[in-house]
């Protein structure tokens, strides 16, 4: 399975905690005197901006043991300190405990501050499992995004956790993962993650056999977002699945009928109807896609396989046989002009194409685009060599705009896996405006 990417968080920047004054929030807020946090605000004070880590952690130590003849007392600031010591020597556990201790202690007024603390602690957390996954160690990635979802409910880091459930095969773990990220509030939520969550609740739950829970979970969705084409076109699926084919179908039409949908949405209305069996559907929305961006790759791929299965293979030769030019290392995309020529009772042509696919010394799947940050945007994918190809590959991509006129170009360059093992793949490129699409060339050429 291909290595998903997930990406940091910011961790805020939040003040040492001085002796306990007067504070203000959106009223005031005043803490307890403390002698204890007080000389514990003064150990942490060593922590500067040019402090090592080892240094950190002695300051940690150091104020954590000032703090020591108060831990366990009713004073606010004291557990509200005790949080930040234990955050910052990664007591994360001892850092929950504090900070439910603090908001069980303080009044409304003084809320703001274990808020602050909680959202770093989710940072804290939230960046560690990136750091474990990128490292290769899923379960401490796991662990730390299920914390840190106890810390904040941030759907990123719910999002996260339910993936790794399922790279794991645990997809009843998966599904309540998804159902607790959806369950809490979500009037500050991200609509993008908001998104993210319900496809991924309603494509388990049709999987796993229960369309019946998809069609509720889809429904509650849509009462709040009625106007995202992707979930409705899922919620049309699990109609479908359920038996309700006329509720699905009208659904269906009225999506195609639109004017309004970005290429991507095409492509996942696409996506939708192809997995219905609605082939003709289906190549009609990936051709609204590909005609709005003639070099999204998916787009141009989907609606060749799309008219492929319609019975309709001579329209898209042309293209097909462009999927093999673009992507000359792309085993899918052999396969889809050898299946076009067939279907098009052009055997010997078929063949051809399929001997010129095993003569390639190096093989890719799932090669595809998206944007990353703002103004980058990062090609995926994975290859394989054949038997006898070893050393490095040095392989020219192209990335193109909405013109086709080539905006960045970059070389992946990768020594070659050992004959049937498949190693994954990154590209990033950042040229400065929007790209369309990209291409590449055979290693060489």
């Amino acid at each position: 399975m291909n290595r998903r990417e997930f990406r940091t968080a910011t961790l805020l920047v939040v003040g040492l905690l001085g002796a306990p004054a007067v504070l203000t929030a959106q009223e005031e807020c005043e803490f307890e005197p403390s002698s204890a946090a007080s000389a514990a605000s003064e150990a942490l004070q060593a922590i500067g901006e040019e402090a090592t880590p080892e240094q950190e952690t002695q300051a940690f130590m150091a104020a954590l043991e000032a703090l020591q003849p108060e831990l366990e007392s009713d004073n606010a600031v004291v557990q509200l300190l005790a949080t930040q010591i234990y955050l910052g020597l990664e007591r994360f556990d001892d850092a929950m405990a504090a900070i439910q201790r603090f908001e069980e202690l303080t009044p409304p007024a003084c809320l703001v501050h274990g808020e602050s603390m909680r959202q770093n602690g989710w940072v804290r957390l939230y960046n560690r499992g990136i750091q474990a996954y990128n490292e290769g160690d899923s379960e401490a990635a796991l662990a730390s995004f299920a914390m840190a979802s106890e810390f904040s409910h941030d759907l990123r880091s719910f999002n996260n956790a339910a993936l790794l459930h399922m790279e794991a095969g645990d997809n009843a773990a998966a599904v309540e993962t998804y159902q607790a990220a959806l369950a809490g509030d979500l009037t500050d939520a991200d609509p993008a993650q908001v998104q993210a969550a319900i496809k991924g609740l309603g494509d388990l739950l049709v999987a796993e056999g229960r369309a019946e829970e998809a069609i509720t979970a889809y429904s509650d969705y849509l009462a709040q977002y009625p106007d995202d084409v992707v979930i409705r076109i899922r919620y049309a699926l699990a109609l479908s699945d359920a038996g309700r084919a006329d509720e699905a179908a009208g659904i269906f039409e009225e999506v195609l009928s639109r004017d309004d949908l970005t290429p991507q949405q095409w492509v996942e209305v696409g996506v939708g109807l192809y997995n219905s069996s609605d082939f003709e559907n289906a190549a009609m929305a990936f051709g609204e896609a590909r005609e709005a961006n003639p070099y999204n790759k998916e787009a141009m791929e989907n609606y060749v396989n799309a008219s492929v299965q319609a019975g309709q293979p001579e329209p898209v030769l042309p293209l097909a046989d462009t999927l093999v030019q673009w992507y000359p290392y792309d085993e899918a995309n052999y396969q889809l002009l050898a299946s076009a020529l067939a279907k098009a009772n052009m055997d010997d042509r078929a063949m051809l194409v399929i001997g010129q696919e095993e003569s390639n010394e190096i093989v890719f799947h799932f090669v595809q685009m998206a944007p990353a940050a703002e103004g980058s945007y990062v090609v995926r994918g994975s290859l394989e060599a054949r038997e006898g190809v070893t050393g490095s590959v040095a392989i020219p991509f192209e990335f193109l705009d909405a013109g086709g006129q080539v905006v960045a170009s970059e070389t992946l360059t990768v020594e070659a896996p050992a004959a049937g093992q498949t190693q994954s793949f990154r590209l990033e490129v950042s040229p400065g405006v929007p790209v369309a699409g990209f291409r590449y060339q055979k290693s060489g050429a």
